[in-house]
């Protein structure tokens, strides 16, 4: 009964006896057990780690870029790297080269649809109608806005549409004002170099300045700060030295490499349909040049504004990005051979300072070979005093010596002085002492 107390409350019917009750209960037990077994529980099994290539990337922070069309409207905006690739047609990984890890390399970059520039502290991508550019609050980028904003007024789409127009005079293209200027990504390359130069100059008329009062202390004073100066103005002039030969360099590959400078004239590339393309066809076709009757598709431009197909040669539009590269390597080089005159001030005025600090070596020299004369013509006449002072009789009593003892002293003395003379004569002979 305690058995079923501890199974249950309820008592059992009166036809079964208690050993019956009690077998019976414990076979329905042990038919339990077997078909239920207890098994354990098992343990919840730890996520599974990802794999080293298969992390989940963290989201590219979103940072600051300007946006400016070619009519002047601009607005600032917070985005991240995937939305400025999908407006600007830019695949993502030539944004790292607008990155920070890239920042100190320049390069100017031709795409399909846009051009991607990274000249010193000027970041950013330009399309045929727009310009995208990263951190426009710096301190050093807020000349470039504003030359933007000068170079590019702001006014209505349907002015610059009626100011584009294209006729026939006699049988000749005529131009407008708006056609004859340089291409939108054009001048804002050229906008984008003037500033670099720009900035290149002024911190090297600042380091001249410097310069000039930092030698002419150290040319009177050499001293320890007067040396470090020259150190940091050294360092300075390295590093902008540096600066100005990666961008001379990045214009040279440009100028070295004509496919290259035909790629980043972006206005040519947009053709949008094939309608633009059979009016390309058409005006090449009805154009009249002297010696070319056959003209490709690719020498010819689709005014985005008008919609109007204007023809012109490849070489033409090449030439003048040519000569816009050659006319600031020119000025990268012109401020490179100025830092190397400032470089050359330095080290002329470090080997003045060497001339100095030789000539001062000497002066020590020389009297360093003075005292070791006299210090030989002196310990000659202590040698001969102490050689003669172990024969003093009488116990060191001077009143009882014996002999010419001061004539003997006088005489050594004066041999002594003798040999310093002749040495002293033959150093001064051999131009060892004196200039």
């Amino acid at each position: 009964m305690v058995m079923l107390s501890g199974i249950g409350a309820r008592k059992p019917p009166p036809f079964l006896s208690s050993s019956s009750f009690s077998s019976s209960s414990s076979s329905k037990r042990s038919r339990a057990i077997r078909r239920l077994p207890s098994l354990p529980r098992p343990p919840v099994a730890p996520p599974a780690p990802h794999p080293a290539g298969r992390r989940r990337r963290k989201k590219a922070p979103a940072r600051l870029w300007m946006r400016m069309d070619r009519w002047g409207r601009c607005e600032v905006f917070m985005s991240d790297r995937a939305f400025v690739a999908e407006r600007s047609g830019v695949h993502a990984r030539d944004l790292r080269v607008v990155g920070p890890l890239l920042s100190r390399c320049p390069s100017i970059l031709a795409r399909e649809k846009a051009m991607v520039i990274n000249l010193e502290f000027i970041r950013a991508i330009v399309t045929a109608d727009e310009v995208l550019l990263l951190e426009p609050l710096a301190q050093e980028v807020i000349p470039f806005i504003d030359k933007l904003r000068r170079h590019f007024p702001l006014k209505s789409v349907e002015v610059d549409v009626g100011a584009t127009q294209v006729g026939n005079v006699d049988g000749k293209h005529a131009k407008t004002d708006a056609e004859c200027e340089l291409p939108f990504e054009f001048q804002v390359l050229e906008l984008a170099l003037e500033a670099v130069c720009l900035s290149f100059h002024s911190s090297l008329s600042d380091l001249n300045r410097h310069a000039i009062w930092v030698l002419d202390e150290l040319a009177k004073n050499v001293s320890t700060s007067n040396l470090e100066r020259v150190r940091s103005l050294k360092s300075n002039l390295t590093a902008l030295l540096a600066g100005v030969h990666k961008v001379r360099d990045e214009v040279e590959h440009l100028l070295d490499h004509n496919e290259n400078m035909a790629q980043l004239h972006l206005s040519r590339k947009q053709i949008k349909s094939p309608q633009d393309e059979a009016l390309l066809v058409s005006s090449a076709l009805n154009c009249k040049f002297p010696s070319k009757t056959n003209m490709d598709t690719r020498n010819s431009v689709i005014n985005q504004a008008t919609g109007i197909a204007v023809v012109a040669p490849l070489d033409d539009d090449v030439g003048d990005l040519e000569m816009l590269l050659e006319s600031y390597f020119m000025q990268l080089d012109g401020i490179r051979n100025r830092i190397m005159m400032v470089r050359g001030y330095i080290v002329d005025t470090e080997d003045y300072i060497n001339i100095q600090l030789d000539n001062q070596r000497n002066g020590l020299i020389q009297l360093h070979l003075i005292l070791i004369i006299v210090s030989f013509g002196i310990s000659m006449n202590t040698l001969i005093a102490a050689s003669f002072a172990i024969n003093v009789p009488n116990n060191g009593d001077y009143k009882k010596f014996v002999g010419p003892f001061w004539p003997f002293v006088g005489g050594t003395s004066s041999f002594c002085l003798l040999v310093i003379v002749v040495l002293l004569g033959y150093a001064w002979r051999n131009r060892l002492l004196g200039s």
